[in-house]
C-alpha cells in the first residue's frame, strides 16, 4: 500500500499498474491502489518558449498518435521558469481540449494518472500545479495563488511549451477543491474562452452567478464528500437554463478520485455533445 507523498515515485518505478481510487493529498493516510494503465514520459519542449496569448496558435511539433499507440500516456511539460505541467495527448497531437487544475497542496501527475484513456480520448488534457511549493521542498505537492489572470498566464506558457493550439471551440476547464473555484474565476473573467466547467467540490458552494455564461457545467463529487452541495448547484443552474448535470464517483473522500476512467469518460461525453 502507498502512501500519497511516494505514490508518483512508485508509478515511475512501475509499482503499480492501475489506480481505482487514489488520494492526491498530502495527508499521510494510506491510499487505495488497484486500477491504473497509465504510463510517465518526457515531453521535448523547448525550454526557452514563450508564453502563448489565448487568442493565438502554436504549432504542433508532433504527429497524431496511431491507433495502435498503446496505453495512453502522462508526459511531463518543462515550462520556462515554472513547475512541470503534465499532459495527456488527444488525437491531434497540436490541440489540447481540457484543462486541468488541482487543489491546494496536490499533484496534477496523479491526478491525469487515474483517467489517461479518458482524456486521451475527448481530446487530451493539459494540468499544472499551484504556484508555490506546499510543505518541505521537493515533496511534489503545491498550492495556488487565488488569482485567475496568474493561473490563465501560466495555463498558457504551458500552452506554449507542449505547442499546443487554442481549439477553436475554446477549453473544457476541470477544477478540484481550490483549483474548481479559480475555475470559476477564471470562466467569469473569460468566458468564451472556458465555455465548458468541470467543478469537483469546491471548499465553498458553487457560484452560480458566475456560472451562467456557461455552455455546460458538470458538478462532480466523491460519494462521501459534498454530493448534496454538488447536486443542488446543478439544480440551481438549470432552472436558470444553464445545461448543468451531476456526476459522483463512488465510495471515495476529498481529494481522491474514484472509477476516474469512467467518471470523466461520461463528464467529458456529455460536454461533448455540444461540439
Amino acid at each position: 500500500m502507498a502512501r500519497p507523498r511516494v505514490f508518483a515515485l512508485l508509478v515511475l518505478l512501475g509499482g503499480c499498474r492501475r489506480a481505482d481510487a487514489i488520494s492526491t493529498r498530502p495527508e499521510p493516510a494510506p491510499v487505495a491502489v488497484t486500477a491504473s494503465s497509465a504510463r510517465v514520459a518526457t515531453l521535448d519542449a523547448s525550454a526557452e518558449a514563450p508564453p502563448a496569448s489565448a487568442s493565438a496558435s502554436a504549432s504542433a511539433s508532433a504527429s497524431a498518435p496511431a491507433a495502435d499507440a498503446g496505453p495512453a500516456t502522462v508526459e511531463r511539460v518543462a515550462v520556462t521558469r515554472d513547475s512541470d505541467a503534465w499532459r495527456v495527448r488527444g488525437e491531434d497531437a497540436g490541440r489540447t481540449r481540457v484543462l486541468f487544475l488541482p487543489g491546494l497542496c496536490s499533484n496534477a501527475q496523479a491526478y491525469l494518472l487515474t483517467f489517461p484513456e479518458a482524456a486521451r480520448a475527448h481530446g487530451g488534457v493539459l494540468a499544472i500545479d499551484g504556484d508555490k511549493a506546499c510543505g518541505a521542498a521537493g515533496s511534489g505537492f503545491r498550492s495556488f495563488t487565488w488569482d485567475p489572470s496568474l493561473q490563465r498566464a501560466r495555463l498558457e506558457a504551458a500552452l506554449a511549451a507542449s505547442a499546443q493550439a487554442v481549439p477553436e471551440e475554446g477549453f473544457t476547464l476541470v477544477g478540484y477543491s481550490a483549483g474548481a473555484s479559480i475555475a470559476q474565476m477564471m470562466h467569469a473573467k473569460w468566458p468564451q474562452l472556458f465555455p465548458r466547467i468541470v467543478l469537483i467540490a469546491p471548499p465553498a458552494d458553487p457560484d452560480v452567478a458566475r456560472l451562467r455564461t456557461a455552455r455546460r457545467v458538470v458538478m462532480m463529487s466523491c460519494a462521501r464528500d459534498v454530493p448534496a452541495r454538488m447536486k443542488t448547484a446543478a439544480s440551481r443552474l438549470e432552472a436558470k437554463g444553464v445545461a448543468a448535470r451531476y456526476l459522483e464517483m463512488p465510495g471515495c473522500t476529498h481529494g481522491n478520485i474514484a472509477d476516474g476512467e469512467r467518471s470523466f469518460g461520461d463528464a467529458f461525453g456529455w460536454l461533448d455533445e455540444t461540439l
